[in-house]
């Protein structure tokens, strides 16, 4: 027995108590497994666009030049939701938000599969990417908030073999939906899919607070307004530098000048207005600060290869259906490898995880390189899962460096800024990525070449470059991994001394 007036007695909860804590806990769980799905399918949605770009091109009569349009403009409208997502956060209900998110994004999916022109896919793929930007940092949100950090770890996995579940999905849905019927009957997938997802979020984010974040509800439209000028013409002089000739063009330097300015005035507003949109103090943090330039790194190499590899695949004579079974292959391999995630990322260092999925990502650049202009089929499969597994590893790991050093009301603004840093990567990557494609391109055909050995010596380039990068960024991360090691040990050291 307890003895009387013992500060370590224990009273027992009431049955009902306990039952009401389990069926709340039950609830919070459902709510992050409904806007992980909801993540999900706007990864999927993606990967689908990726598989089928070439027969989507095909079919509206567009070139393939035209293809990173499709990817930079979704990427492009990604951002600008994104520099408003930790105010909506604030001043929106959870409830309200989502269902918001999903049906925008539903609906330009819709108009998207209804697209009468490469124009009108276009402005489709604008709605969609203004509510994708959302829908991401949301769910990364939703596991901060809801969750205890204990649980981080295994929500950030299942979040992983969601996204992971959505690679193997789309090929397969390319391979059917999209050689059966048509590649607008892709789009019509978001539906379902959102659906399912609210679903299973609306109930759990009932328990959801949404006044944990100090900077309140109101907004400052001078931020607002120069965020979105400055994004707009950053990816304006991304998108049309290379037709106009990059700052031979006076309507180019304009436009990089306008968005160099208009940063700048974001930066000062948000370090000395009342009501930021975001709480840029949040990269003082190194941890932090250290996931979001990595994930710059990681966005542009995802939303690369979303433009290089369906032109690279489609140079080499590959249908959508045998693209689909390609990317089948590497999706296949990724989604084992993410259901161990959870050990690993509980047993290894989050630097060395990114730096072997940097290492594996710098790989599947370097077998295409090395192939030459006819690579085995062999090859190509393996360098399309070395794709699909090295991009799985670097973001699960990356994520979850960025959400063990946030707490509950850094949430909001921190999924913000890491996910900005993905889609800013992202959109930046795809745009240089076709600006390097088309400028080799073009020199390959003044040596001579015909215009699918220029393309294929183009691409050859282009592998080149990203083996690069790709390899300075798993060096990075390996150094990081050492140094945290010897900063480790010399504290042990002197704890001891």
């Amino acid at each position: 027995m307890t003895p009387p007036g013992d500060s370590s007695a224990v009273t027992p909860l009431p049955e009902a108590t306990r039952h009401e804590d389990a069926s709340a806990d039950r609830l919070r769980r459902r709510g992050v497994l409904g806007c992980i799905l909801a993540a999900a399918m706007t990864v999927l949605d993606l990967s689908m666009t990726s598989t089928a770009l070439g027969s989507i091109q095909e079919g509206l009569h567009s070139s393939l030049a035209k293809g990173s349009l499709v990817i930079s403009a979704y990427a492009t409208a990604e951002l600008v939701t994104l520099s408003l997502s930790a105010y909506l956060t604030r001043a929106l209900r959870p409830r309200t938000y989502l269902v918001l998110l999903v049906c925008l994004f539903v609906g330009g999916a819709l108009l998207s599969a209804s697209a009468w022109s490469f124009e009108s896919l276009l402005v489709a793929r604008v709605v969609q990417g203004a509510a994708s930007g959302a829908i991401m940092p949301f769910a990364y949100y939703a596991i901060v908030v809801l969750l205890p950090t204990e649980r981080h770890p295994k929500a950030i996995s299942t979040f992983s073999i969601a996204v992971t579940g959505s690679y193997v999905l789309a090929p397969i849905l390319c391979i059917t939906l999209g050689e059966w019927i048509s590649w607008r009957a892709l789009y019509c997938v978001a539906a379902p899919a959102g659906a399912l997802a609210l679903r299973l979020a609306l109930p759990g984010l009932r328990e959801m607070r949404t006044d944990e974040s100090p900077l309140g509800r109101r907004i400052n439209l001078v931020s607002v307004g120069a965020v979105v000028v400055g994004l707009f013409c950053t990816q304006y002089a991304l998108d049309t530098g290379q037709d106009r000739g990059w700052f031979s063009s006076a309507v180019v330097t304009l436009a990089v000048a306008t968005a160099l300015v208009a940063f700048a005035a974001f930066l000062v507003s948000e370090l000395r207005g009342r009501n930021p949109l975001v709480d840029l103090r949040l990269l003082r943090l190194r941890p932090f600060s250290a996931a979001c330039v990595f994930n710059v790194v990681a966005g542009g190499a995802v939303y690369s290869s979303f433009v290089l590899i369906p032109v690279y695949l489609t140079t080499l004579g590959f249908s959508v259906g045998e693209i689909g079974t390609v990317s089948l292959y590497g999706g296949t391999v990724q989604l084992a490898i993410a259901l161990g995630l959870p050990v690993v990322l509980r047993r290894l260092d989050a630097f060395l995880v990114t730096c072997a999925g940097a290492g594996v990502f710098a790989l599947a650049a370097l077998l295409p390189y090395l192939a030459g202009s006819t690579p085995p089929y062999a090859v190509i499969v393996l360098a399309l899962m070395a794709r699909s597994v090295g991009a799985g590893l670097l973001l699960a790991a990356l994520g979850l460096m960025a959400t063990r050093a946030l707490g509950p009301s850094q949430a909001s603004s921190g999924s913000l800024l890491f996910n900005m840093a993905r889609s800013l990567g992202g959109s930046v990557g795809a745009a240089l990525c076709a600006a390097f494609l088309a400028v080799r391109q073009a020199y390959h055909l003044r040596t001579g070449g015909t215009t699918n050995e220029s393309r294929s010596l183009a691409l050859h380039d282009v592998f080149a470059v990203a083996f690069a990068i790709l390899l300075l960024l798993a060096l990075t991360l390996l150094a990081g991994h050492l140094l945290r090691r010897v900063g480790t040990r010399q504290a042990a050291r002197a704890t001891d001394g």
